[in-house]
């Protein structure tokens, strides 16, 4: 196997083996109780009202973002593009972003100012993630048993110092940098453009945090909502890192960590699998509507 092979089965490696960590931590047979006996036909039915949901609210944020960076567009159609977008967002968080670009380069705009676009789309939703994560982590750092709270408290950390040197750099505007077509549109958003992309994304992210709360309660695990609110957008914002392709595996990991003290680790990780492989077939239902939609429109 060649690099560019290895590199790219890497991702799937790395989530089976987590997966088979998780599932021998939990016991096989444990894992299979749980699944026998678990509420799939209400979860199904409410992953689809899930999607539907937040589809809404992601193409509003995704909509302001691209504004922000000078890309003016109807909600409408942002809507129809954002959802045929998570026919890509099947392989990872990074393609289905990139799906987008992928959409404005169709319509017209300029390869270097829609990659930047997306650039500025991907740094909102990331920021707002990283914010609500580290409210998260205040709320809840001395109830998280279990974990190394220390780590996480690093990580956020420097994600935090992060965000702070990059908006400075945003303010300064060095000359060197805004040459390229690819942080033009950046710069040209300045800090107020950064604002609104962010303030627009954060309905989206705490409704994600909401729904995810709400389909643990449907499989019968009684996570509190302040919980939920609070641990969810950390989970999101991890499974959102190029590390596994679609979260799959750091997801299951961090939200048996998290919400196992609300039932059996092994009831989490079936809760968990379920939620993923079900999420996946109607995110791929729903992208492959709002695609065939898109082309009709665009026809």
């Amino acid at each position: 196997m060649n690099l560019q092979g290895a590199r790219r089965w890497l991702p799937w490696l790395v989530a089976l083996a987590i997966l088979v960590f998780l599932i021998r931590q939990v016991r096989p047979d444990a894992l299979r109780e749980a699944l026998r006996h678990g509420a799939w036909l209400t979860l199904s039915l409410y992953i689809v009202l899930e999607t539907l949901i937040a589809l809404p609210a992601d193409a509003f944020g995704t909509r302001e973002a691209l504004a922000a960076a000078g890309v003016s567009r109807p909600w409408s159609e942002v809507l129809l593009a954002r959802g045929a977008s998570y026919l890509l967002g099947l392989l990872s968080y990074v393609a289905g972003q990139g799906g987008i670009g992928f959409y404005l380069a169709r319509t017209g705009v300029q390869a270097g100012r829609s990659a930047g676009a997306v650039l500025l789309l991907m740094i909102a939703n990331g920021i707002v993630l990283v914010l609500l994560g580290a409210a998260g982590l205040g709320i809840e750092l001395n109830h998280l048993e279990g974990v190394r709270t220390d780590l996480l408290l690093l990580t956020i950390g420097a994600a935090l110092a992060g965000i702070l040197a990059y908006l400075i750099v945003i303010a300064v505007r060095p000359r060197r940098l805004e040459r390229y077509s690819l942080l033009a549109p950046l710069f040209e958003a300045g800090i107020r453009g950064h604002l609104r992309a962010i303030l627009a994304r954060f309905p989206h992210m705490l409704l994600l945090a909401a729904l995810h709360w709400g389909a643990f309660r449907i499989w019968g695990i009684a996570v509190p909502l302040e919980r939920g609110l609070a641990l969810n957008p950390i989970v999101l914002l991890v499974a959102a890192l190029p590390v596994t392709p679609g979260g799959l595996g750091t997801t299951q990991a961090l939200q048996v960590l998290f919400f196992s003290p609300y039932s059996s680790a092994s009831a989490v990780l079936a809760f968990s699998l379920v939620h993923h492989v079900i999420g996946q077939i109607v995110q791929a239902g729903i992208g492959f509507g709002c695609w065939t939609l898109l082309r009709r429109r665009e026809a």
